[in-house]
């Protein structure tokens, strides 16, 4: 693991909604968690730390993504696994590019106890959209740069010359461009649908409906860790989809969404 002391305090007072006296107050309560981390020595050292930055999050409302990977850091430290999981993803929302967080993300998940494999797409998905699915936001992003660039070029190219040629390739570099353009817009809309959860306490039992009285939809609970995403909400119960497809239903005290 790397654990790297990234703070940046004046970006985070810029998050700060106040007079002078809030953002003081914050900067206090952020260098003594830091110096919290610090000086840890054992879990539970690391767990007041980590709420300590927690205050800052749900209480003052700062949103900061070296914010939320040095919290998730904390947990990770505590051994909860569920809590660390929860602060990365949503340190990746403000950081999606950044090694560190990904690392780190990927070993808090390597600790989990349920090892729930993501649904795998059809076969005639896969080979019409595997390209889609396995090649990250960012990359198709420099991708659809890069292209729309070229389509310009081959533009001026064709505008220029009587080549039928040049013609053929503006507009087949021009179709690629709306290809991934589409892709990108796709990875929004499913990102503004999608609820994201984990789950934070030791163990939720899943049920086959929304209260004590319906059956368990497993033979074992769920436990600190598991990944989701929440479909439905009503009152105390979340209705959730597992990323092997499966659904169920948990209390909403045990798990928390990424999105605040």
């Amino acid at each position: 693991m790397s654990f790297k002391s990234r703070f940046k305090l004046v970006a985070l007072a810029a998050l700060i909604a106040g007079g002078a006296t809030a953002a003081d107050y914050q900067l206090q309560t952020l260098e003594t968690a830091h110096g919290l981390f610090r000086s840890a020595t054992n879990s539970t050292m690391f767990a007041e730390a980590a709420r300590q930055y927690e205050f800052l999050v749900n209480e003052e409302g700062a949103r900061n993504g070296h914010l939320f990977y040095t919290l998730g850091n904390s947990w990770f430290m505590a051994g909860d696994v569920g809590r660390a999981i929860l602060n990365y993803r949503r340190a990746e929302d403000y950081l999606p590019n950044d090694a560190d967080v990904r690392h780190n993300l990927k070993a808090a998940r390597a600790l989990r106890s349920d090892l729930i494999p993501a649904k795998e797409p059809g076969p005639i998905v896969a080979r019409l959209f595997g390209w889609h699915l396995g090649t990250s936001t960012s990359t198709r992003w420099w991708l659809f740069a890069a292209v729309w660039l070229a389509f310009w070029s081959a533009c001026l190219w064709a505008r220029r010359s009587t080549k039928k040629e040049a013609r053929i390739t503006a507009v087949a570099i021009g179709v690629l461009s709306l290809v991934l353009l589409g892709s990108l817009i796709v990875d929004a809309a499913m990102k503004r649908l999608a609820d994201p959860g984990v789950i934070v306490a030791g163990e939720a039992m899943a049920r086959k409906g929304d209260g004590e009285m319906y059956a368990p939809a497993f033979l074992e609970p769920l436990r600190s860790g598991t990944e989701f995403q929440r479909l439905e909400d009503r009152g105390e119960w979340w209705h959730i989809r597992l990323a092997d497809g499966q659904t169920c239903w948990i209390r909403a005290a045990a798990a928390d969404t990424v999105a605040l």
